[in-house]
């Protein structure tokens, strides 16, 4: 090979090289942004099957978690799943590749159990996933979640039916992530809670507590409302305080 033909091979590569360099990041962010729309959209079917569960259900939303008859739990993917078109990735963002429902994860060292996805079945509410459900101000006698659970079991007894929502349009129903982030619920890793202080009290902030899936899309996460729409929102800018609360079926619970 000739000088002239080899500087004229290393030329062609060193572009090919620089261009290259300039579109990864393009690439990358092309890649994320579809990523983040793909996580939208399982939020907005998610909030789809929880209306036609209702509709078949005297409008009573899923609960949040359960004791059946015949004394395990389960959680409120088991009651979705069949409205989800049985389709497992709906519960899930492709961003998270640990906690994944579709893959019938759990929490290490447990081993995943795909058999048990969306299944009425002992340990399914030991599966992850890469969405929760809300139930932020949880104990009862407080501001009242979307998905609470029936008593006596849980002693809370606080689900809901459609009419008690005061506004749809500012209720959250699905959110990235969890809020396990002191690994004190390892088996229930589906569901986005008020774990530091009194949970029902005002100031719940996801940023504030560094939830799990909270800053999943460049520091913002996917939220899916009661009215069906859906939208990427700063988590630290969610409204949890004495004018009004998104976690709560109350439009404004901590109100003096």
């Amino acid at each position: 090979m000739s000088s002239h033909l080899q500087y004229t091979t290393l030329v062609v590569i060193a572009i090919i090289a620089l261009l290259a360099s300039l579109l990864m990041p393009a690439l990358s962010q092309a890649k994320a942004k579809a990523w983040q729309t793909d996580c939208l959209d399982h939020q907005r079917q998610l909030a789809l099957a929880t209306h036609m569960y209702s509709g078949d259900n005297r409008d009573w939303l899923p609960p949040m978690q359960d004791w059946t008859p015949a004394g395990f739990e389960t959680s409120w993917r088991s009651y979705l799943f069949g409205y989800a078109g049985k389709n497992a990735k709906i519960f899930d963002c492709p961003v998270e590749k640990t906690e994944v429902y579709a893959l019938g994860a759990r929490v290490p060292p447990l081993l995943p159990r795909p058999d048990l996805i969306g299944q009425r079945l002992p340990g399914e509410n030991e599966l992850t996933s890469g969405l929760g459900a809300v139930d932020v101000h949880w104990e009862p006698g407080g501001a009242p979640p979307p998905f609470g659970r029936p008593g006596p079991a849980f002693g809370e007894n606080n689900v809901c039916r459609w009419a008690s929502i005061e506004s749809p349009s500012n209720l959250i129903f699905f959110g990235d992530g969890n809020s396990d982030f002191t690994d004190v619920y390892p088996n229930d890793r589906w569901w986005i809670w008020k774990q530091l202080g009194d949970s029902n009290s005002s100031g719940f902030n996801r940023a504030a507590e560094n939830d799990l899936g909270a800053f999943r899309h460049s520091r913002r996460s996917n939220y899916a409302f009661s009215d069906g729409h859906a939208a990427l929102l700063d988590p630290g800018k969610i409204p949890c305080d004495t004018n009004a609360c998104w976690w709560s079926v109350k439009a404004s619970p901590h109100a003096k």
